[in-house]
């Protein structure tokens, strides 16, 4: 009894299985598959055939899927076409069930001559209605199989990030990362050859579409990544750090351009030298020529060459600008003014003041506008206006003192006469003068006056008089031969007269002495002599740039002339801007690709205005800050408003805290299902077979997540760059892709 008790209720009694295991029944999805199962070992012959369709299905899903991994609310092959596959299967079901009942019963049967009817006497013969069958019976369970599956796929619980883990933790996933330089060449010489056989083959239309797509390197999943680069017209943002590969992006940037006969504008805010000479060595490989605006260089610039005066205005903005909204608008008019007057008089002779008066001819130049500051100088333009029409402008009549001879002085009469004598006398003469006609005549030795014709020295003449002059003797500045308006004289209203209620007329001069005092600087400086395009060789002209689709790198010493990158790079915009206008008034897009380079030198609200302008008619803009905190700190929400005018983002390594966050929250987040299971280990063997203890049971709810997560954008590294597109139509998903080195690929080109 003992023994039986022991071994009934001892150590080797197997316990009872819990209520709920005793209780539990065959699941559907567990009661579907034995029904297919059955269905499969009865029909046989057309399951084994019809295994093909499922298999051919199964690798097309899954060849889908791969390559639209990085794509988180994409559906593959099987899941979209659910409803195809059930459709399918309704159908081919009424077929077959037609054709067995009522046409080829026996084709459908000798199928079956493989097993059992082999071991069974039977008339039934394996020919063309068997061949039939087959097929027509094969499509129908394939059809069956495949609707099957993408049911399964379906009602599948499985999150997306689930399914991307199970990518990114591949090996094929991380040797791809380890590999990354070498990886992302791959496709580089796939496409060179397809550019090559376009250009042999003079293809035109396969040469515009490959101008049109730009060869990144390669996504993380191992795909080649291609881009529009007509989606850089809606502008494009670099923010990446010291390190991150910034510069070889920058660099595939202007090879695709070189290559496919685009103009290129390239701004460094910083002066790097490295950056010109991986242009100069990238435009070698093409035959071209990099021309270098440098502080150090023989390229000239005129800035108010081209361009109406509202133009030029905008240009020079950044020089009129001060802490007072009164004075900035004083000089803003002022410089709008001088404009109009050099237009005007352009071409005229013109004797300036300074150390040594030289006469000169009018020009459209920085330095004339720097001479037309001077308000004499502005007389002198109109002055020389008048002459012509009245030679004697600067002669006037004065009163001329001629002493004349003494014919008794009074002294010498008190001599010998006595007082009363004297006194009566005096009295007579006092009369006398009083009653004369010229009271100005004295027989007394009085002087003569007479009248004289002086020359005035303009020079010497103080401003007021000089004013007044020209004022009484503007009648004589001549006419528009054309219109026969007096423009002159608009101009001199324009400039004084509407000013002769305030302090003096030459109110506009006064108050922009911030304007004077800037161009000054900038002229007087080592740099003015690059604003002198006399007799220059080289001249940097936007015109001429886009229209000969020519390179250019502009760029000062940072550490020198930091203050003035700001002006040159707005009066660079301005032309650009003024450019891309007239080829949009005449109907004609002409692109140009322009870089800022380390804009937070030079960025403000008005050099997004201005890059903004040009957008509609062909300026592609790319803005490549080391961080977004350079921007930031230049205030009035300046990185906000750069972030949304730019539809292209190419996030990279940042080591700034709290900018991952900030790029995860602008591209977004997607819904996705967060999953739970139930943690349960078994009794005995029953759990050998399992990789985990989760259990049958579970929970899940609908969650959002960060298309990019932060930690991803903290783990970037040189040559990673998070690319989210927003200029097209489509919705695209951000990927991570490993930019190709374009450089590196032409140094081992002509090495060979």
């Amino acid at each position: 009894m003992q023994g039986n008790n022991l071994f009934n209720n001892g150590l080797l009694q197997p316990k009872k299985p819990p209520i709920e295991q005793e209780q539990q029944k065959m699941t559907r999805y567990h009661q579907l598959r034995l029904v297919f199962g059955l269905v499969g070992v009865l029909l046989y012959p057309f399951a084994i055939l019809g295994s093909i369709p499922l298999l051919i299905g199964l690798a097309v899903d899954k060849r889908d899927k791969a390559a639209n991994v990085f794509d988180m609310d994409y559906e593959s092959f099987l899941k979209r076409n659910s409803i195809v596959f059930l459709s399918f299967s309704a159908v081919l079901f009424v077929i077959n069930v037609f054709a067995f009942i009522l046409w080829i019963p026996r084709g459908y049967l000798s199928a079956y001559l493989l097993f059992p009817l082999n071991l069974l006497h039977t008339a039934l013969r394996f020919n063309w209605e068997t061949i039939v069958a087959l097929l027509i019976g094969s499509s129908g369970m394939g059809a069956i199989f495949l609707a099957f599956s993408s049911f399964v796929a379906k009602r599948k619980v499985i999150s997306k990030e689930d399914e991307r883990k199970k990518v990114t933790e591949s090996k094929e996933y991380k040797n791809r990362q380890k590999n990354k330089f070498e990886e992302s060449q791959r496709f580089t010489d796939e496409q060179e050859k397809e550019y090559q056989e376009a250009v042999e083959s003079v293809d035109i239309d396969k040469y515009k579409e490959l101008s049109n797509q730009l060869l990144l390197g390669m996504s993380e999943f191992g795909l080649s990544y291609i881009m529009n680069f007509s989606e850089f017209n809606q502008h494009a943002l670099i923010p990446a750090t010291t390190g991150s590969g910034k510069t070889t992006l920058l660099q595939l940037l202007v090879q695709h351009a070189v290559k496919f006969n685009f103009p290129v504008i390239l701004i460094d805010g910083k002066g790097a030298r490295d950056t010109l000479e991986s242009m100069r060595e990238i435009a070698k490989f093409y035959d071209k020529e990099v021309h270098a605006f440098t502080d150090d260089g023989d390229m000239r610039y005129n800035p108010v060459e081209h361009g109406n005066d509202i133009s030029i205005r905008d240009k020079l903005v950044s020089l009129a600008e001060t802490e007072s909204v009164f004075y900035s608008g004083a000089a803003k008019a002022l410089l709008q003014v001088t404009i109009q007057l050099l237009d005007e008089f352009k071409g005229a002779k013109v004797t300036l003041s300074g150390d040594t008066r030289t006469t000169e001819t009018v020009e459209r130049s920085l330095p004339f506008v720097q001479r037309f500051l001077l308000p004499r100088n502005v007389l002198h333009l109109f002055a020389d206006a008048i002459l012509p029409n009245n030679p004697k402008l600067f002669e006037i009549e004065v009163e001329k003192k001629i002493q004349q001879p003494k014919k008794k002085s009074v002294k010498e009469g008190s001599e010998i006469l006595p007082d009363s004598d004297l006194d009566k006398e005096e009295k007579e003469e006092d009369s006398q003068i009083k009653n004369s006609k010229f009271r100005n005549i004295s027989q007394l030795g009085i002087a003569q006056k007479e009248t004289e014709t002086i020359v005035l020295n303009p020079e010497t003449l103080d401003l007021d008089s000089y004013y007044l002059l020209l004022k009484r003797n503007l009648r004589y500045l001549p006419t528009d031969e054309e219109t026969g308006e007096n423009i002159k004289q608009k101009l001199f209203e324009r400039l004084f007269i509407r000013y002769e209620h305030k302090d003096s007329p030459f109110y506009l001069y006064a108050t922009s002495e911030a304007l004077q005092t800037n161009i000054n600087m900038l002229l007087d400086s080592e740099l003015g002599k690059l604003f002198d395009t006399k007799n220059a060789k080289n001249v940097l002209d936007v015109q001429e740039i886009v229209n000969q689709r020519k390179l250019v790198y502009v760029s000062f010493n940072g550490l020198i002339y930091k203050e003035y990158i700001r002006t040159l790079a707005q009066m660079l915009v301005g032309d650009v801007n003024y450019f891309a206008s007239e080829m949009y008034r005449k109907n004609v897009k002409r692109e140009v690709l322009v870089i800022f380079d380390e804009p937070a030198s030079y960025l403000n609200e008005t050099f997004i205005d201005m890059v903004n302008k040009g957008r509609g008619a062909g300026v592609y803009g790319i803005f490549t800050p080391q961080t977004m905190a350079d921007i930031a700190k230049l205030g009035d929400k300046l990185m906000e408003q750069l972030v949304g005018n730019v539809n292209t983002l190419f996030i990279g390594k940042t080591n700034e805290k709290g900018e991952a966050e900030y790029w995860s929250e602008t591209m977004g987040t997607y819904q996705d299902i967060d999953v739970t299971s139930v943690t349960e280990q078994e009794d005995g063997y029953s759990d050998v077979g399992k990789s985990d203890w989760s259990g049958d049971r579970g929970t899940k709810r609908n969650v959002d997540r960060f298309k990019i997560s932060p930690n991803k954008i903290k783990e970037l590294r040189t040559g990673e760059f998070i690319i989210y597109r927003t200029a097209e139509n489509v919705n695209l998903p951000p990927q991570k892709v490993y930019v190709r080195n374009a450089l590196e690929w032409l140094q081992k080109s002509n090495s060979k």
